[in-house]
């Protein structure tokens, strides 16, 4: 198998989306050298998602629970222990705590909350003990999640990740990359100006690009159905946000991503 040219780090290609044409979106992103990591988010897609790096070379994965409603129910330690012990298993998540969506986890009282951290928390231990890096979701809670990573970190230097969809501040950003996260961007850099001062002060090798196909599509296909083939508009931001040739930009990203989730 060749080397990749780009690796989106962040896909959904198990969704209904792409009932319709999976394999050839799945064909035409390989074949143009673009690897991906197709993201789980509750025992269901995560099983699928093992089903599609069964399928295909250069395609792999992560198994999770997602903290929206959308996945619900408890998190089956027993069984995400099973699925995280596949070859192609190179994270747990997507996991993490999102406060946008449902308006009553706003509420630090509120059982909703205390669920999605108990969960964060449950899968950061399993992170532990499988020995793989988190997949972080995090929507308007950045504060505790860094709160909680960093209290995981004091007792587990080992601990490590990417917060996916990064949306924070520079601030923020620097305390998540003090810790040796990395974060990955989406398809709003191509037409949001929000992220600049991250993407070009972070360290080069801490940053990595993603889709959240079939969400987010950047510029030009904004509105459409997004996919791995996408994240090259991705790059071409990062790219000239920081003042690099898009080729710098494409294997920088890859390196960092084959490293980061040991791609083999």
């Amino acid at each position: 198998m060749q080397e990749p040219k780009l690796i989106d780090i962040h896909c959904h290609l198990d969704f209904p989306d792409f009932n319709q044409d999976r394999d050839e979106v799945i064909k035409r992103t390989l074949d143009a050298g673009v690897w991906f990591i197709n993201i789980g988010v509750d025992l269901e897609t995560s099983q699928k998602s093992i089903e599609l790096a069964e399928k295909y070379d250069g395609v792999w994965l992560a198994v999770g629970l997602h903290p929206t409603d959308r996945a619900g129910g408890e998190f089956d330690l027993e069984k995400y222990r099973e699925l995280a012990r596949h070859p192609k298993v190179v994270a747990i998540g997507e996991c993490g705590l999102d406060y946008y969506r449902n308006q009553e986890a706003r509420n630090p009282k509120s059982k909703i909350r205390n669920k999605q951290i108990k969960i964060f928390k449950q899968q950061i231990e399993l992170a532990l003990e499988v020995g793989k890096p988190l997949m972080i979701h995090c929507r308007d809670a950045h504060d505790e999640v860094l709160d909680i990573v960093s209290s995981f970190k004091l007792h587990a230097s080992r601990l490590c990740g990417d917060i996916h969809f990064f949306s924070g501040t520079w601030e923020q950003a620097q305390k998540y990359l003090e810790m040796g996260f990395s974060l990955s961007f989406d398809g709003p850099i191509t037409f949001s100006d929000n992220y600049d001062e991250t993407i070009k002060n972070m360290p080069f090798d801490k940053i990595m690009a993603e889709t959240d196909s079939p969400f987010a599509a950047p510029a030009p296909y904004r509105g459409k159905r997004n996919e791995p083939l996408y994240v090259k508009e991705v790059v071409k931001k990062i790219a000239a946000v920081r003042g690099v040739s898009f080729e710098e930009a494409a294997e920088q990203t890859t390196k960092n991503a084959i490293n980061f989730f040991g791609l083999e």
